[in-house]
């Protein structure tokens, strides 16, 4: 981070409703329980449902855009938001109001994507009484005239993430974070199509309203002939597949910290009318250096689409419970 970089003022305060709630579900497929049953979330002594984690970081980009435009390049058809990560401190509970801070820093945003390219941001997001809900950052790339995105990006080209055949009803038990790895969830998604409905409603419930999202004007005129899909909203809908996954095994009763962050990059476009799908595994585990009973589990995400093109890759952090011994 730039040292002498000062943070701008606070934007885009927000009260999370009940309603935010269920129109984020049902525009990225997480229907994750502690976000929509008040029984659930008191049981497990969260009180009111916890907000979606990616609802904060699908709106920290609605809030830049609409108060900080040019951090996101909006209008320049050489600009392209390439990566992004995120890592959540606490939870966002219904009826919390919250803000956003930025400032510009010189940290690699996501491996393999140095901040010589473009342009990156910081951003934090804050509570009514200024703790930090969540904090990340997402890096803008710029091309020459002359030159292409596709080129630019196909130099950070993953490998494909390789999924083998797994069966749901083979986990008859809960399973810990140092068994995830070798039998956690994984596979691929049967796949949706990308429709006029799905960007309208994003980019306007978040208030991500950039061109090259919402305009086919200014689309058509770039390198990629009309409008795409944002890339926060195709990685939501990847988190919802692989969630449903996850959540389809025996889970602990207790003791499940959950979500603690994301990252993605952005590789090919996705436009209205492609077909995508998600493949997911589990790829990383370690143990939690400040909750000896717990571990973290990371969780590879990729996209692609009908042309079996990878369009993006992404990982998810997850707390859970080591083997009691």
């Amino acid at each position: 981070m730039s040292a002498e970089a000062e943070w701008h003022r606070e934007i885009g305060h927000r009260t999370m409703t009940e309603a935010s709630v269920a129109n984020f579900g049902c525009l990225t497929g997480d229907y994750a329980q502690m976000h929509f049953d008040l029984g659930f979330s008191a049981s497990v002594g969260m009180g009111p449902p916890v907000a979606h984690g990616l609802l904060s970081a699908a709106w920290s980009l609605g809030a830049i855009s609409l108060y900080a435009p040019e951090q996101l390049g909006l209008g320049n058809a050489n600009a392209l938001l390439t990566g992004y990560r995120i890592r959540f401190g606490r939870p966002v509970l219904q009826g919390e109001r919250f803000s956003l801070r930025f400032r510009t820093t010189s940290d690699a945003v996501v491996e393999g994507l140095p901040v010589t390219d473009g342009l990156a941001t910081e951003f934090e997001t804050l509570n009514a009484a200024g703790e930090t809900t969540c904090a990340g950052a997402f890096s803008l790339s710029f091309k020459a005239e002359d030159a292409s995105f596709h080129e630019l990006l196909s130099e950070h080209s993953p490998q494909r993430l390789e999924v083998e055949d797994w069966d749901p009803a083979s986990i008859t038990k809960p399973l810990s974070a140092d068994e995830m790895v070798e039998r956690g969830p994984r596979g691929e998604s049967l796949g949706r199509t990308v429709t006029e409905t799905d960007l309208v409603n994003y980019t306007q419930f978040t208030g991500e309203l950039n061109p090259l999202y919402a305009n086919e004007v200014f689309a058509k005129a770039t390198e990629f002939g009309g409008r795409i899909a944002p890339p926060m909203w195709t990685f939501c809908s990847a988190f919802g597949d692989y969630l449903r996954d996850l959540l389809s095994i025996p889970m602990p009763s207790s003791g499940f910290a959950g979500h603690l962050g994301d990252e993605w990059r952005f590789l090919a476009p996705v436009k209205i009318g492609d077909t995508v799908r998600t493949r997911h595994k589990p790829v990383a585990f370690q143990a939690s250096r400040s909750r000896p009973d717990m571990g973290i589990v990371h969780f590879g995400l990729q996209l692609l689409n009908q042309r079996d093109e990878i369009v993006q890759d992404g990982r998810v952090a997850m707390m859970m419970p080591l083997r009691k011994s």
